[in-house]
C-alpha cells in the first residue's frame, strides 16, 4: 500500500473527527451568533450614529451580513488552529454582545 506523504515525513497529522466538528461548529451556530451581533450593532450604528432612516438601517445590515457571514464560514476552515478560531469568534461575539447591550441600553429600540 501507498503511505500518504504525511507518514512518510514522520508526522502524522491527519484531520481528525473531533477537529472537523469544531470547525462545523464554529462555521455555522457560533458563526450565527457572531454574524447577528454584528449585524445588530451596525444596524444600530446606522440608524443612531449616521442618522440613517431605520429601515434603511436595518436592511442595509442585514445585506452586509450575508457577506460577514461567508467571511467567517471561510475562516473557520481555512486557519490552522482551532484554538484562534475560537478565541476569534468569542472575542468578538463577546465584544459585540456588549456594544450591543450597551446601545440598547442607552437608546432603547431602532
Amino acid at each position: 500500500m501507498a503511505k500518504s506523504a504525511a507518514t512518510t515525513r514522520g508526522t502524522n497529522r491527519g484531520i481528525g473527527r473531533w477537529n472537523i466538528a469544531s470547525r462545523i461548529l464554529a462555521a455555522i451556530p457560533a458563526n450565527y451568533l457572531f454574524t447577528s451581533l454584528a449585524t445588530a450593532c451596525l444596524a444600530r450604528l446606522l440608524a443612531h450614529g449616521l442618522t440613517v432612516n431605520p429601515a434603511e438601517a436595518s436592511v442595509a445590515a442585514t445585506l452586509l451580513s450575508f457577506a460577514i457571514f461567508a467571511t467567517v464560514a471561510l475562516f473557520a476552515f481555512g486557519l490552522r488552529s482551532i484554538a484562534r478560531l475560537w478565541l476569534w469568534l468569542a472575542v468578538g461575539s463577546a465584544i459585540g454582545g456588549s456594544l450591543l447591550w450597551l446601545s440598547l441600553d442607552m437608546g432603547g429600540r431602532l
